[in-house]
């Protein structure tokens, strides 16, 4: 497997760039916005208000475009096209906005109270320390803004120490603090160019992966196509399209898991077509085939609900597995198949029951324990079908002997 281990510069830098205007202009709009409404509050009443407002308004004019170009370079994806301009036009910008800045503070150091030039100073390092966590994306446009802002305003706090008391002290701090932000710019950078380099690394592997493995997921896919195709084969009843016996089995078995984790009961229903012998006999088996169909479309639509299963238990013999039904419920399911399987109307001139098909039910419904399995439940079911077939057929029956007397009162 050959790739790329390394990032190439341009598809980092575009990166940068984009992760910084799309997660720093509404930061850098909003920070910039409470400065200028902090320092008209603050300068309102010892500078003048034409120049207040000069300068507020050439900040927001300046805002506004700044954010407008943002806008238009992520809807161009110009970040993309031309990464180099849209860096150098960035820097700019950040280089223009620390300048306001400076400029404001040196502009109003002589002409505001000692008290005020410290608030403003301090708002100053705050908007400066605020852009720090999204403008880190790209050193240099965190730098420039930083030797725009602060480094004017410590030099010029450092040359006119004689104005104030504090003012030698305050140049020199100034300073030391840049030279802190470049230590911290350089490291948070540093970890970030890391994280970007290894997301890419990853996903360039990952890339190469899937291009080289492409035919494999296709032959995996086949196979098992082609083993579903098989299981389907193994697990289906080729004449009902029902489950068979080893489908029965499994699903059974693990109901019964469920069934005993959470409490609930699950009952069985074994269905036989009465006197299918007999029509067979009479009617040929490809006439019999044609009933099974029938009688297990018949048992699809009585076990309507999700998780039941209808299968074919073997020859003439049907299966419905209920997960949660009571005995009641199952009762119901029980009637209602018997009545569309009266409703269908099937012609049996050989049966002793009555001129049409009919079938006999035997219901099991328990709360399994921990030794139940499933041939015991079905062997239950199969007793109370059993019991069915000596009440006359046609009969729907418990596998409880109480139950049965209920059924048949009812």
């Amino acid at each position: 497997m050959i790739y790329q281990r390394h990032i190439p510069e341009d598809e980092l830098l575009f990166i940068q760039l984009e992760t910084l205007m799309q997660n720093g202009r509404v930061a850098t709009l909003i920070s910039q916005l409470i400065g200028v409404v902090s320092t008209l509050l603050v300068f309102w009443q010892y500078l003048s208000p034409v120049v207040m407002l000069a300068w507020a308004s050439a900040c927001l004019v300046f805002l506004l475009l700044h954010q407008l170009y943002i806008s238009n370079a992520l809807a161009d994806r110009r970040y993309q096209s031309n990464p180099r301009r849209v860096y150098w036009q960035l820097i700019i910008g950040t280089a223009i906005a620390g300048a306001i800045w400076s400029a404001a503070y040196i502009y109003a150091a002589s002409r505001v109270p000692i008290t005020m030039q410290y608030m403003f100073l301090l708002l100053i390092v705050m908007i400066t320390i605020f852009s720090m966590g999204y403008s880190i994306v790209i050193r240099e446009y965190f730098l420039v803004y930083v030797f725009t802002s602060l480094w004017p305003i410590a030099w010029w706090t450092l040359v006119h120490y004689w104005d104030h008391t504090y003012n030698f002290l305050i140049g020199f701090m100034l300073l030391a603090f840049c030279a802190l932000l470049v230590s911290l710019s350089d490291r948070v950078y540093q970890s970030f160019r890391n994280m970007v380099s290894l997301n890419w690394e990853r996903e360039s592997i990952t890339r190469e992966l899937s291009e080289l493995t492409g035919s494999l997921r296709e032959r995996n896919r086949e196979l098992r196509d082609a083993r579903r195709q098989l299981t389907d084969l193994a697990n289906i009843d080729d004449l009902t399209g029902l489950g068979n016996r080893r489908m029965i089995n499994t699903v059974l078995q693990d109901e019964i898991n469920r069934a005993r984790r959470t409490g609930i009961s699950i009952a069985v229903i074994l269905v036989d077509v009465d006197y299918f012998k007999n029509y067979n006999d009479n009617y040929g088996h490809p006439a019999g085939d044609i009933v099974l169909k029938r009688l297990a479309e018949l048992m699809r639509r009585a076990s309507n609900r999700a998780g039941e299963m209808v299968g074919r238990y073997g020859g003439e013999e049907f299966i419905l597995i209920l997960p949660g039904a009571s005995r009641s419920s199952a009762l119901r399911t029980a009637k209602r198949l018997k009545q569309l399987v009266v409703d269908e109307n099937i012609p049996h001139a050989k049966s002793e029951v009555a001129d049409h098909i009919t079938i006999s039910q035997g219901l099991a419904s328990v709360v399994p324990g921990t030794d139940m399995n499933p041939d015991e439940l079905v062997k239950r079911a199969d007793t109370a079908l059993y019991l069915a077939k000596g009440k006359g057929r046609n009969a729907i029956v418990f596998d409880s002997p109480v139950q049965v007397e209920e059924s048949l009162n009812r």
